[in-house]
């Protein structure tokens, strides 16, 4: 987590899916994937990476257990995040391109 952490702007902003809102700052980014980790098992594996200037956009296959290992979800979504002076300062998710 730390390792996350570090590579984070004090200011990050975050998608949080659970509530559809957004989280603001690297204390509760951490937090939130603190929770994350307790209640899920997430399987994220890099499909497709493409950068343009600030941003650099991943297509991910994405696998989603439940702590007991019941499958969530699986399928491929796209993290979209924005990078300032090799800090991330925003991430969404979203549908890949067509």
């Amino acid at each position: 987590m730390s390792a996350l952490s570090a590579r984070l702007r004090a200011g990050v902003d975050w998608p949080e899916p659970w509530s559809g809102g957004r989280l603001r700052g690297r204390r509760a980014v951490e937090a939130h994937l603190r929770e994350q980790a307790r209640v899920l098992r997430l399987q994220v594996t890099p499909v497709v990476v493409r950068r343009a200037g600030s941003v650099v956009e991943v297509t991910v296959h994405q696998v989603v257990r439940d702590a007991d290992g019941d499958l969530l979800s699986d399928t491929t979504v796209q993290h979209t995040l924005t990078v300032v002076d090799g800090l991330v300062t925003r991430l969404d998710v979203g549908e890949p391109p067509a």
